[in-house]
């Protein structure tokens, strides 16, 4: 084998590694986390994390609420959420809710020939739409152009507008102010949002991005 074979081969090789090697690091899942504190008439009564997985088209989102509140009562509630779009559009989501340590109730969403069927603690209900945002792309995705959120914990669809730059509200049927958010550099920085015991305040206590 003279030397320019040899060279040739070396270059063949060369090359079949580095698209390997290119394949082996685009193929990466891209994941977002992120913690926030969670505030209530003054008092820090919780916390919330989000992890979101992004590869081949394909997003993978896993939150968790959990809230204890001692006010006259002690409170204790935790949401534990799970979606996954693919190539933007929501293809199921699962919710379970506990109250003071008890399952207290249990939701799956899941897109099915271009409708959703709902079944929330055993009642079933199709939803014919195409979801394409919800509550759970919130942190890592600014609603930019964004004029309809689906809300996964309560099965309703809402308008979303911003009032300033990187700020967003969410309204009800009424046009009452629900919830707010603001964003810098396309993460969710801050929210408040109302709920029955009081407005809930969102801020973000951590960061990472691997």
């Amino acid at each position: 084998m003279n030397t320019t074979e040899n060279r040739q081969i070396k270059y063949i090789l060369g090359f079949l590694l580095g698209i390997i090697f290119f394949t082996s690091v685009s193929a990466k899942p891209k994941e977002l986390s992120t913690k926030y504190s969670i505030h209530m008439l003054g008092a820090n009564v919780g916390e919330f994390s989000v992890i979101q997985t992004n590869n081949n088209g394909m997003i993978y989102i896993e939150a968790i609420t959990d809230i204890k509140v001692n006010l006259l009562f002690s409170y204790h509630i935790k949401y534990v959420q799970n979606t996954m779009y693919k190539e933007g559009v929501l293809q199921n989501s699962h919710i379970k809710t506990y109250k003071n340590g008890k399952l207290n109730s249990n939701m799956w969403l899941n897109f099915e020939k271009g409708s959703y069927l709902l079944v929330a603690d055993g009642d079933t209900i199709i939803i014919n739409d195409s979801i394409t945002y919800s509550g759970s792309l919130l942190y890592f995705n600014e609603p930019n152009a964004i004029k309809r959120i689906y809300n996964e914990r309560c099965a309703e669809m809402r308008s979303i507008a911003p009032v300033r730059e990187h700020i967003y509200i969410i309204k009800d049927e009424n046009e009452r102010e629900l919830n707010r958010y603001y964003y810098e550099n396309g993460i969710l920085q801050s929210a408040k949002m109302q709920h029955t015991l009081g407005v809930l305040e969102l801020n973000r206590i951590t960061w990472q991005h691997k």
